[in-house]
């Protein structure tokens, strides 16, 4: 018996061709707001979300990449994390709830211009999951910039990604 697409009762069609029509793409909708000490606010103009069976990075974003004003606070999570407040240390070796924890930004250094990524030494989240969305009412990030000079971002966000059915 052939294969018959319930709308269409045609049996060599699963599929209407799309002519132009409306179409719906899923996005990640978020906001991340942040402090930094002696540094500029940062205000993500763009959030992406990816997750995979063993982590998930959420990676907020303010200007455009290859500009000197480009910038990025990105965190990577376990998977399976839930609602709580967490410590980051970066001795677990990515085995905790939290995996990592970055901010980079454009910096110069003897004439050449460069994107330096800042890992975190220490950090906290007090994370708010429901139904696949993220939040977190505070995060701290301290880092070591590429003086080696304490730099220390604090802030908060929300991200409500694709696959999420409820926010």
């Amino acid at each position: 018996m052939p294969l018959q697409h319930p709308l269409y009762d045609n049996p060599d069609m699963l599929w209407a061709p799309d002519y132009g029509l409306g179409k719906s793409s899923p996005r990640t909708h978020g906001e991340l707001k942040a402090t930094l000490l002696d540094r500029s606010s940062f205000v993500a103009e763009e959030m992406t979300f990816a997750s995979s069976h063993k982590k998930i990075i959420i990676t907020a974003e303010s200007g455009s990449f290859g500009a000197k004003d480009y910038r990025a606070i990105s965190f990577t999570l376990a998977v399976d994390i839930d609602s709580g407040i967490y410590l980051f240390n970066p001795q677990d070796h990515g085995r905790g709830p939290i995996q990592a924890m970055s901010y980079i930004e454009c910096v110069e250094m003897e004439g050449r211009t460069f994107y330096h990524l800042n890992q975190a030494a220490v950090g906290t989240l007090h994370l708010s999951v429901i139904e696949s969305c993220y939040s977190a009412r505070l995060f701290t990030l301290d880092a070591l910039d590429h003086k080696g000079e304490c730099l220390e971002v604090c802030g908060d966000f929300k991200i409500t990604p694709p696959h999420a059915t409820f926010c």
